[in-house]
């Protein structure tokens, strides 16, 4: 009898322990497993960032070959694209050299966590956070915030049909024409009408940023905090 309330105790305790052992493996892999959300990463691509002074020759090894480049000006700023073969446009302030929009389109969309040209709306969100379909200039979006820096989004723009993925757009430029007022009224936003000599420097705050970490390689009014809580 007490040899059977012995191995009862004992299988009582393998039990117990096992059930421990499965609870803290579940509790690391928990933690292991990424949560969804936009990361400082996701605001470069190819090893250029937002708000990086760069030179032509960068930004050919970075995207490969450029097939032209013109300037032109929005919201007053002046800019030079660079449009490259492989369905790559790069936007930077034209005084400057700082990237202020990287736009990547069709095979081009390559990004953190599989994410790339055809992805579906699910797959965005699981990676970069739930957020509200709008509809920016006719397309339909998910804008996602650099929690850093608020100036920053990254904008996924998804077929208005399946909501497969079909561009990513990295930008530090204002969305809209209200926008476009409001920093300029906070003095985010300069244009070649200023008087100082560097007036295109759009972002003040973003003179300088550190890239050491960078890795290598409906008629909706859009909500410009991107992910909902």
């Amino acid at each position: 009898m007490k040899r059977n309330a012995c191995c009862f105790g004992l299988g009582l305790l393998l039990v117990l322990v096992c059930a421990v052992l499965v609870l803290i493996g579940g509790v690391a892999a928990a933690k292991a497993k990424p949560l969804p959300g936009v990361r400082a990463e996701d605001f470069s691509s190819h090893g250029i960032a937002l708000g990086q002074e760069v030179s032509e020759k960068q930004l050919t090894k970075a995207f490969g070959k450029l097939l032209y480049d013109d300037d032109l000006t929005r919201w007053g700023v002046p800019l030079r694209r660079y449009t490259f073969k492989n369905d790559v446009r790069v936007f930077a302030q034209r005084q400057t050299n700082r990237v202020v929009e990287i736009v990547l389109e069709k095979q081009a969309v390559r990004a953190r966590g599989g994410v790339r040209y055809g992805a579906t709306s699910y797959y965005v969100q699981k990676t970069y956070g739930k957020a509200e379909r709008v509809n920016l200039d006719g397309a339909a979006c998910f804008i996602y915030t650099n929690a850093e820096e608020a100036t920053q989004r990254l904008i996924c723009t998804v077929d208005h049909d399946d909501g497969s993925l079909t561009e990513l757009r990295l930008t530090t430029l204002p969305l809209t024409e209200e926008e476009a007022n409001d920093w300029a009224a906070r003095g985010l936003l300069r244009n070649e009408d200023d008087a100082e000599g560097d007036a295109t420097d759009i972002l003040i705050e973003n003179a300088a940023i550190d890239t050491s970490a960078l890795p290598e390689s409906g008629d909706d009014v859009p909500r410009l905090g991107g992910l909902l809580p």
